[in-house]
């Protein structure tokens, strides 16, 4: 008959509408997650970097899809530099190899007259319960070590001054409390003597 109506009704599309608009975006954000899992990370190989000039190991490491990386100075006396040319790589965090290009490269450097540390001085675990081993650390990194909480003066041993700044450039000699003593919140006192001298 000319006039009538076929189909759902009004409230019945409505009602289909209101109930399928969740599964629908149930299954686009099931889509978005499954394609996002199945995506890896880009990875890159990257290049032994220790023993390279900085300037010439950052630029590698950049052409090889590494475009976060990050220096320090490796022996812990927190110096700063405008030079690259003038450093060369001791330490290299991760190692060579395929890595996600998303990695951060951590480079440890020293000046291109100075011997490499056996180990990253820089690098440090934050004192709790013992008192740390700090004999020829920086007293910069003493500090960083103890925690800026704890009460620190620095004490220089040939005169009995106290020293207050450029930290990173005096060697720690002895210290009080000893290694391995309960450190517990007591103050520290630290002798130290120009990083040039030997303890």
């Amino acid at each position: 008959m000319a006039g009538e109506r076929t189909g759902p009704s009004t409230p019945t599309i409505v009602l289909i509408a209101v109930l399928a608009t969740p599964v629908v975006l149930i299954l686009i954000f099931w889509m978005i997650g499954s394609g996002g899992g199945d995506s890896a990370a880009a990875k890159s190989n990257l290049p032994q970097l220790v023993g390279k000039g900085l300037e010439w190991a950052k630029d590698k490491a950049d052409k090889s899809g590494f475009d976060k990386v990050e220096t320090h100075d490796a022996l812990g006396r927190d110096r700063r530099w405008s030079d690259d040319k003038e450093w060369v790589v001791c330490f290299q965090t991760p190692a060579a190899g395929s890595r996600d290009e998303d990695s951060k490269v951590e480079l440890g450097a020293v000046q291109l007259d100075e011997k490499c540390p056996s180990s990253d001085q820089a690098l440090y675990k934050v004192a709790t319960t013992e008192m740390p081993d700090l004999e020829n650390r920086t007293a910069y990194m003493a500090g960083q070590i103890l925690g800026e909480k704890a009460s620190v003066r620095f004490i220089d041993r040939e005169d009995g001054d106290t020293v207050d700044g450029n930290l990173g450039d005096w060697r720690v000699c002895d210290q009080r409390p000893k290694a391995g003593d309960t450190f517990d919140g007591v103050p520290v006192t630290v002798t130290v003597a120009p990083y040039e001298e030997r303890c």
